[in-house]
């Protein structure tokens, strides 16, 4: 009843059509945005039905600045959209930020799968594997102080972000009836576990792909390396060596000239030597986390033969992986709010730097790039252990979330494991890294999370 109290003004002023035989209002069947398998009139449905409203109107009507993008290869509709959303949702006085949400339209009547990246929206309009399976939509959520907005970050907590997300949710749910999903990769994974924490009924069920739930300085990490090919690891360690050691002088300043002329980096905030070691300490990290097939293994130089330039080849190709250079003034732009919220509560991985830095190859007390830097002017703030225990004991005892982990990633080391009788559930890829998806799994365990989405969210897969 709200929304069509929200809708009246508009209606007033849209062109009106006649049968769309439903008490709610869906897509004008003549105009952009139509969606004719919704709108009786298209079909020869009631009479006296209420009148049709574009996608973009009803859309508006919820409160979004909406701006068509045009549409995708199978037909489905694109919209950019903006969203003012309060800094404090408990304290209206506290200033306003905006969200920028991209959406993805196929009808009001198919399933929606909202997702979480992490950070600021830089999916768009690509299209998840889970929106395929629902033959749904989809609408990516961004994320406060990654977009560059707001400035308080006391007011950048995980209750916050979820309110955040929240709100959207609330606008739109009178809308999209069907069922909702929420998914994420990584930090967005564990976003949306936070989200299913704080509201549990917004989202009928969630799937978190690749999401580690850690403490400060998660020494669970440093394991990891022993677990995984130890051919492969010994070659990674090696040219890490070579690269701090005897073929630094050769290396370094190749790696530093790549990064200003093929990435555009600057380096102000950190001095390009202790960039350079902070990539080189992720390395072999970076390796298994984006890479680490056989082929990938087979493919690595030999520091024993390997020339410098193979070296800084090798080293560059998986250290440069962002698009922008390990602790470059870009990449601290790009991961510093992330880099708080890590600090805050999130907990950060160890890397495994005594020997090097006992071999004199590290200097002590060098910042990684995995626990980062807050973005410049900001005060880092102290560790919430509570709030870190809470979300992770959510994960273990929750409902409604499966998990979705790979064997050769290092972020598998903060892995969650449901404890028995939760209504959580964990998949785990083998062989696969931190861009495994749901067409990673193997047949049986890709049924048997069909199956789950189809128990939670109440409907039948396509």
């Amino acid at each position: 009843m709200k929304l069509l109290v929200r809708l009246l003004p508009l209606l007033l002023l849209l062109p009106l059509t006649t049968g769309c035989g439903s008490t709610e209002p869906e897509p004008d069947c003549n105009g952009e945005g139509a969606d004719k398998a919704n709108c009786g009139v298209c079909s020869g449905d009631a009479a006296n039905a209420p009148p049709c409203i574009s996608v973009t109107a009803a859309l508006e009507a919820a409160g979004f600045l909406v701006k068509p993008a045009g549409k995708s290869d199978d037909g489905a509709e694109l919209y950019d959209l903006t969203l003012l959303q309060q800094n404090d949702h408990q304290d209206p006085s506290a200033g306003t930020h905006e969200q920028y949400l991209t959406l993805i339209h196929r009808g009001f009547d198919r399933p929606m799968n909202l997702i979480s990246t992490g950070y600021s929206n830089y999916l768009g309009f690509d299209q998840d594997e889970l929106t395929t399976l629902l033959a749904g939509n989809q609408l990516v959520l961004d994320k406060r102080f990654h977009n560059g907005n707001g400035d308080d970050f006391s007011l950048f907590t995980r209750k916050q972000v979820a309110d955040d997300a929240h709100d959207v949710v609330v606008r739109l749910r009178e809308l999209y009836k069907s069922a909702w999903i929420g998914s994420g990769f990584s930090n967005g994974g564990v976003d949306m576990v936070s989200f299913r924490r704080h509201y549990p009924d917004d989202v009928d069920a969630a799937v978190a792909f690749g999401s580690p739930f850690m403490t400060a300085e998660d020494t669970r990490f440093l394991a990891f390396f022993d677990t995984v090919d130890a051919t492969c690891q010994d070659r990674l360690e090696a040219i890490q060596r070579a690269v701090l050691g005897p073929q630094r002088t050769a290396v370094e300043p190749a790696v530093q000239a790549m990064a200003a002329d093929e990435l555009e980096d600057t380096f102000t905030r950190v001095e390009p030597a202790r960039a350079f070691e902070a990539a080189a300490l992720s390395y072999p990290w970076l390796f298994w986390q984006y890479f680490g097939t056989p082929d990938d293994c087979t493919g690595l130089p030999d520091p024993a033969m390997a020339t410098a330039e193979e070296l800084t080849t090798a080293f560059f190709d998986v250290t440069s992986i962002f698009g922008t250079y390990p602790m470059s003034d870009g990449y601290l732009t790009f991961f510093g709010a992330y880099f708080y919220e890590v600090q805050q509560s999130g907990g950060w991985p160890a890397l495994p730097r005594a020997e090097l830095v006992a071999e004199g190859l590290l200097p002590e007390g060098l910042v990684d790039m995995e626990r980062g830097l807050v973005p410049e002017g900001v005060t880092p703030p102290m560790f919430d252990t509570e709030e870190n225990n809470a979300l992770a004991e959510f994960a273990r005892l929750g409902d409604g979330v499966a998990f979705v982990y790979s064997d050769q990633d290092p972020w598998s080391a903060g892995a969650i494991t449901p404890a028995a009788g939760s209504g959580n559930l964990r998949f785990d890829v083998t062989n696969g890294n931190h861009l495994a998806t749901f067409s990673s799994l193997a047949e049986p365990d890709q049924a048997a999370l069909s199956a789950f989405i189809e128990e939670k969210l109440g409907i039948d897969l396509p």
